[in-house]
């Protein structure tokens, strides 16, 4: 075992806990060993050696760390669910957390994107800087593709090259979140998009093996999520649709949002039966049930006039037209 990183009473366990998520959640576990240092002096403060994690225990460090966010508050909760459980087979004595235990997360509505601010998001990109460089290319070409598909942007930024075909107008997503793997088809303008992409990242002589990233840093990596967010979120900011940092506004996986929106809103005017395209939507996601997918699906403004034409086109009493005195 390697040297304790913990000094409570129940330093031990925590580390051999914290060895346990490393090995099962890779990089998530340094995110985990954070919160279990919180948990440590908690700990060493609340608790003498040889004593149970008692319910008690449990709800003073809730009520410590009640001034959180909801947030923040259910991912340190959560780990200390995950804890008492590995705990309790050592000591039946510990206290089991139950999942109705943990705060509920009040979700913020999405933003749903107009296709004229999308437009104008991705000529902002397409001016970044350093001049000549691929960057401008890359950012606009991977914000028009996550408007375009409503992919994730982890499955955007693990996409290779092998993933990409132009011809078929199918891109494969390899293991995404749940470990589902599914294809995507695209549409002909989005095609078109990725193969001028395509030829502008190798004529800049970026590698053209089939292993490598389909969008690149300026060094030639792989794209990571941090540089690219940062990039949209001052994007946005100024175009005057987020607030300044720190306050909630418009975000990257709003793109996702709008994309399942603008397909509800194709459907609802097509007259399609909405309840039988659900299926299909939630695999095109790639959502595990159908459950999952109706988060996406919030009302728009001209979403409600549709149905409040539809509703008075069918159901509205004409009115009564009375016949005129001579």
């Amino acid at each position: 075992m390697a040297t304790c990183l913990f000094r409570s009473p129940l330093a031990h366990r925590l580390q051999a806990f914290l060895e346990t998520c490393r090995a099962g959640n890779g990089d998530r576990g340094f995110s985990t060993q954070k919160i279990l240092f919180y948990l440590d002096r908690f700990f060493t403060d609340e608790m003498k050696p040889g004593q149970p994690l008692t319910r008690e225990i449990a709800e003073r460090f809730n009520k410590s760390i009640a001034h959180l966010s909801t947030g923040t508050r259910i991912n340190r909760i959560c780990v200390l669910r995950k804890f008492c459980l590995y705990l309790s087979h050592f000591d039946p004595r510990t206290c089991v957390i139950y999942r109705s235990y943990l705060p509920r997360r009040s979700r913020p509505a999405p933003y749903i994107y107009t296709r004229k601010e999308v437009r104008k998001i991705m000529a902002t990109a397409q001016k970044l800087g350093p001049p000549g460089s691929l960057r401008p290319i890359v950012v606009s070409t991977l914000i028009g593709l996550l408007y375009a598909t409503g992919i994730r942007i982890g499955e955007a930024l693990n996409l290779t090259l092998r993933d990409i075909d132009l011809r078929r107008r199918l891109i494969e997503i390899r293991e995404g979140k749940f470990k589902k793997s599914r294809y995507v088809p695209l549409s002909l303008s989005t095609t078109n998009q990725m193969r001028a992409y395509l030829g502008r990242r190798k004529r800049a002589g970026f590698s053209t093996a089939p292993s490598a990233y389909v969008f690149l840093s300026m060094t030639g990596k792989k794209h990571v999520y941090p540089s690219f967010a940062t990039v949209f979120l001052e994007i946005v900011r100024g175009l005057g649709l987020r607030r300044p940092k720190g306050e909630r506004g418009p975000r990257i996986h709003d793109l996702r949002h709008t994309f399942a929106v603008n397909r509800l809103s194709v459907w609802y005017r097509q007259g399609v039966n909405l309840g039988s395209k659900l299926p299909l939507l939630s695999t095109y996601l790639g959502h595990s049930t159908v459950t999952g997918t109706e988060v996406y699906l919030h009302a728009t403004s001209h979403l409600l006039e549709s149905a409040g034409r539809r509703f008075h086109a069918r159901f509205a009493v004409p009115p009564v037209v009375r016949d005129k005195k001579p």
